[in-house]
């Protein structure tokens, strides 16, 4: 497996959603952006998501194995591995739930009631009210690397919302144990303060032999088009710079990030979208019209 090379390149990483096992999204998502110029794909860490979004790259008419894949796990306390419930006790069937869920996985249910398809929940909270409960679907990390065995796999990556460090780092070294590849930190500032990021950063990545990605999280899956948004991502970034570490952008990007880094004169490797490239083409997706969704 190539290593990614910085000195030269700048990618642009998309993130199906770490809890998406929604296979044919990730299929359809992975057709678009194969055609649309992304370099790497984020996914759930689920062998079925792996050939799912090289199978959408075939689709494209392109080589799998032009393209770099990144499986993503998370810590106890991650919002990105949170899955909504619908608490039916509180439930009052409004069903704005369902119109509000980006990734169209709250659906009507048979019994009048609205019901989450689990496999297509990223956690992201926009449904949030009193009759939603969130529940925590962690994955073996052990076992996950098992299945990846053989299989094209560049990158790994930890996702912090938490300030759990005990967990922290259980799974940096369960993950710097179990995968021959490269290593990934993808952080939610909104628990740390500067100071603290910096040591956490120096601690973890101590323990890497290779050069570590840190993917500096700005406000996480709000990446619409929203200049505040990015700029929290371009800050956040701009606290490593002097870490002479590859920096991704991520959390709040969008179509301003490039030029917002750019302008204030970021060195970064790599600018991550999720939400914001998920969002613009949702309805060309649902329509089944892949040839829009490319243009879009």
């Amino acid at each position: 497996m190539s290593n990614l090379s910085f000195d030269t390149e700048k990618y642009f990483k998309l993130v199906l959603g770490l809890g998406n096992c929604s296979l044919d999204n990730i299929e359809q998502l992975c057709n678009v952006y194969a055609q649309a110029g992304a370099d790497i794909f984020d996914l759930s860490p689920n062998i079925k998501s792996l050939k799912a979004a090289q199978l959408g790259v075939k689709k494209a008419g392109l080589n799998p194995y032009d393209f770099k894949y990144c499986v993503s796990f998370g810590v106890k306390g991650d919002s990105h591995i949170k899955k909504a419930q619908i608490n039916t006790k509180k439930c009052k069937r409004c069903y704005k739930c369902v119109s509000k869920c980006p990734q169209n996985a709250i659906v009507m249910g048979e019994n009048g009631y609205p019901k989450v398809l689990t496999e297509k929940c990223i956690g992201c909270r926009r449904c949030e009210k009193s009759c939603i409960d969130f529940q925590d679907y962690e994955v073996n990390i052990k076992d996950t690397a098992k299945d990846f065995i053989g299989e094209k796999l560049d990158i790994v990556e930890l996702h912090i919302s938490s300030l759990n460090k005990k967990d922290i780092f259980k799974k940096w070294e369960t993950i710097l144990d179990n995968f021959n590849c490269q290593k990934s930190i993808c952080i939610d500032r909104s628990k740390y303060g500067t100071e603290k990021l910096i040591k956490l950063v120096r601690e973890m990545t101590k323990l890497n032999s290779e050069p570590t990605i840190i993917q500096a999280d700005g406000v996480p899956m709000s990446g619409m088009e929203s200049l505040p948004c990015t700029l929290q991502a371009i800050a956040h970034a701009q606290i490593y710079k002097d870490l002479n570490m590859p920096i991704f952008i991520s959390g709040g990007t969008n179509s301003f990030t490039r030029e917002l880094a750019d302008k204030f004169e970021l060195n970064y490797n790599g600018i991550t979208i999720g939400s914001y490239a998920r969002a613009i083409v949702k309805d060309a997706i649902t329509c089944g019209d892949i040839k829009l969704a490319v243009e879009i």
